[in-house]
């Protein structure tokens, strides 16, 4: 039987490997190359069961190969699903027209993998994973299906109006949020920063089960093989010497058997001291994001309240020239700069600028922090614990700047919101975007020593992972 074989076409070597090894469990052979002329070379020598498109990239963009894979007839059978950052509705619609199946977010599990495969029919057969739910396979033509006993779900078969969800139900464990006394009383989640919780939580529960797992039965494998070789330098001393009193050898074994049993356990309490900090750490970070999105939401408020009340803005007045031309909005680690919630406030001074008549330059600017990061149980680069020294840091730098892609900055709404200011203004504002580098900082990182952590130094590079609007009247 002929492989299945899958092409990613991605300037970013690491989002290559982290798609390959996803793929790679679903038995498919995976080729990868770094711009769409290297893909449209390829596709001379090779027909991939189906190729997964980045959008940004430099050179012929995404949109522009799957146009011209669509135009020839020997490459338009192929299916191409993007795999990038891009979304929204408009982008989905517009990579649909041009001829793709889909899109595929970069920060992907193996659910969205194992839905899209399914799709392009490229699973061979059911497959039982901590991320997949099994169905009966499809026999082979030509060859009589085997038998299989009918799935049964709370004691009943698994009838034809029975739907793979209602499996799937049964298997998963449901989160539950248990509040303890010592707990502060934070606001209520969003239903959206739970359901990301949730599945990060989730998702890092699986990969502890299969780490612990994978480890228990390497020492295990080791302990044994450590066991048999003391057992045939014992068999051949004893044969060498006289034999010892029975109580005596009885005494060496079960001394014996303790250490390794103490070693075992005392193994084990590490791996699950320095599991239970890493989520811990994750888990403050979801909080500190939460509390901010929750101060920034009030400010928000805030301010709309005293436009509404004919007050001057809270970023200064529109003339500009004085200490109030200059805003900055806080970036949480690992999102895009110029997304989220942060549109909406770009969008209100915008707007604030246009009625007060405002005519002149508004520069937004995108500085990235410096993270200590390590890497994660899928191996993603996540922050570094804040008990852990800043000399074992793996890396030192921000995801979104390291990709090197500038479409990692901003999202597609931001550009769109842009556009609509500019129409907006009649030619008054010139709206400037632009990127600084990781040396313009406000809160000066700490000098390197011995007792520096990763927690002291990832809270000064938050409050320099930022944007920045300046905003300049002409005269």
């Amino acid at each position: 039987m002929t492989a299945r074989r899958a092409l990613v076409v991605d300037d970013s070597r690491s989002a290559r490997a982290f798609l390959t090894r996803i793929l790679e469990r679903y038995e498919l052979a995976v080729d990868g190359v770094e711009s769409a002329e290297q893909a449209i070379d390829y596709l001379t020598r090779q027909r991939p069961d189906v190729i997964f498109m980045d959008h940004l990239m430099p050179g012929m963009d995404g949109f522009q190969a799957v146009q011209a894979i669509k135009n020839n007839p020997l490459t338009a059978t192929i299916p191409i699903m993007m795999y990038t950052s891009q979304e929204g509705e408009l982008y989905l619609s517009q990579a649909r027209a041009l001829g793709a199946i889909g899109v595929l977010p970069k920060q992907t599990k193996h659910t969205d993998v194992s839905k899209a495969l399914d799709q392009l029919r490229l699973l061979a057969e059911p497959r039982l994973d901590s991320d997949l739910i099994a169905v009966p396979g499809e026999p082979m033509p030509g060859e009589a299906p085997p038998p299989v006993e009918p799935p049964r779900i709370e004691g009943r078969p698994l009838g034809e109006d029975t739907s793979t969800m209602e499996i799937a139900a049964q298997r998963d464990t449901p989160f539950v949020e248990r509040r303890g006394g010592a707990r502060p009383n934070l606001p209520a989640m969003p239903p959206e920063l739970r359901a990301i919780v949730e599945a990060m939580v989730s998702h890092h529960m699986r990969e502890l089960q299969r780490f612990m797992s994978e480890n228990l039965e390497n020492q295990a494998d080791r302990v044994v093989g450590d066991v048999r070789l003391m057992l045939q330098d014992r068999s051949a001393l004893d044969a060498s010497v006289p034999a010892r009193p029975q109580h005596a050898q009885a005494g060496i074994w079960v001394g014996l058997a303790g250490l390794i049993v103490a070693a075992l356990l005392g193994w084990l309490w590490q791996q699950q001291r320095l599991d239970s900090a890493a989520l811990s750490a994750q888990l403050a970070l979801a909080q500190q994001q939460l509390s901010a999105t929750h101060e920034d939401l009030q400010s928000l408020q805030a301010a709309d309240a005293a436009a509404a009340a004919g007050a001057v803005p809270a970023e200064g007045d529109a003339s500009g020239g004085g200490p109030g031309n200059l805003t900055i909005e806080p970036v949480p680690y690992g999102e895009t700069p110029l997304a989220g919630s942060r549109l909406e406030r770009f969008q209100s001074l915008l707007s604030r600028l246009n009625t007060q008549g405002f005519q002149g330059v508004v520069e937004i600017r995108s500085i990235p922090g410096r993270f200590c990061m390590v890497s994660g149980p899928g191996g993603n680069l996540v922050l570094a614990p804040d008990y852990m020294p800043y000399a074992k840091c793996e890396q030192i730098g921000n995801p979104r700047e390291d990709n090197g892609s500038a479409s990692q900055r901003q999202s597609v709404a931001f550009a769109n919101m842009i556009s609509t200011a500019r129409q907006n203004a009649n030619g008054r504002m010139d709206i400037q975007i632009g990127a600084g580098t990781a040396d313009e900082t406000i809160t000066p990182y700490p000098p390197v020593s011995d007792g520096l952590t990763a927690g002291d130094w990832n809270r000064v590079a938050a409050a320099n992972n930022r944007v920045e609007v300046h905003w300049q009247a002409t005269h």
